[in-house]
């Protein structure tokens, strides 16, 4: 009698040790902007671009990520930024509504033309 007990109690722990946690799956979501060369504008240190992204409402803003890629050859391989490429510094800063982009020569100074038209590949990455 005591043997059953043993293995009820046993199968008894193994069956409350074998539950599973559930983890809420939040979808993340991928964005793509064409950048024209005439979408740079020139400042005395850089020039800028702004991405439209409704995606990012103040919520998001305050809870979410955004990462920043660019390709350079046509979608073949995408560079995360802040990146140099071709002596260029690309970063970015966000805010509810959009990414705006940052160009300049690596040494700090601005560039002696606007970027060349890019991809961007913007991951949205929400969190709760």
């Amino acid at each position: 009698m005591k043997k059953i007990f043993l293995l009820l109690f046993i199968a008894s722990g193994l069956l409350i040790a074998s539950c599973t946690k559930r983890y809420d799956v939040v979808p993340n979501q991928t964005v793509y902007a064409n950048l024209k060369t005439t979408d740079w504008t020139a400042s005395d240190s850089d020039y800028t671009a702004l991405i439209n992204t409704p995606q990012i409402d103040n919520y998001f803003n305050q809870h979410g990520g955004v990462i920043v890629y660019f390709t350079f050859d046509n979608g073949q391989s995408f560079e995360q930024i802040p990146e140099v490429y071709n002596g260029i510094s690309f970063s970015y800063t966000y805010t509810a509504g959009g990414i705006e982009l940052y160009a300049q020569n690596a040494d700090g100074t601005k560039p002696t033309s606007a970027p060349t038209a890019l991809t961007a590949k913007i991951v949205l990455v929400d969190s709760n």
